[in-house]
């Protein structure tokens, strides 16, 4: 087998491995796991800081902007990859002005990766911030994970899509962001 634990708050496991063994393994866990689908392992993704990048976002972010660089996920002494120069120009030359944030948004409709956020207050002409994946919170509203202008985060006053959108809190990501 090859098994995964996948860090966070709720860590939890992908388990890897041929069919008829994985099914008596599973038989075996059966007691002590279970299989939750799609949208809750998400939301976990989502509540541990792990971006999950759909085709709306494909090439909306650098690595550093998904917080990439806190979580291991992209190495800056690997050898060549596609767009290596702007992704190592970011690291070591660039100032961050987007990262990735963990927020509550106030509604029960549907968000989707690629929906804007609002700031009356941003200055930036990029807008204000991008969701990068949502699910439904069992405690209302709903979970995600968004790029946002770092100076508009800072001043708290943000929306989906416009001023009238559903109003957006912060909320702290399970692991240490550097300040900027």
């Amino acid at each position: 087998y090859t098994i995964i634990r996948v860090p966070g708050n709720h860590p939890r496991f992908e388990i890897y491995g041929e069919l008829d063994p994985m099914t008596e393994l599973w038989r075996n866990l059966d007691v002590n796991a279970a299989p939750i689908g799609y949208g809750p392992w998400d939301r976990l993704q989502i509540l541990a800081g792990i971006p999950v990048i759909y085709p709306e976002t494909s090439e909306a972010f650098v690595p550093q902007m998904t917080n990439m660089q806190l979580i291991n996920g992209v190495n800056f002494q690997k050898g060549c990859y596609t767009g290596q120069e702007i992704v190592a120009r970011m690291q070591y030359l660039g100032k961050l002005k987007r990262r990735m944030y963990l927020i509550n948004i106030q509604t029960d409709d549907p968000v989707n990766p690629g929906d804007p956020l609002f700031s009356s207050d941003s200055s930036s002409g990029q807008g204000t911030g991008t969701i990068v994946n949502a699910q439904p919170d069992s405690e209302g509203g709903t979970s995600a994970l968004a790029v946002i202008n770092i100076s508009d985060a800072e001043m708290n006053k943000l929306h989906l899509h416009d001023a009238n959108g559903p109003a957006i809190t912060l909320q702290e990501l399970p692991y240490c962001v550097e300040k900027t």
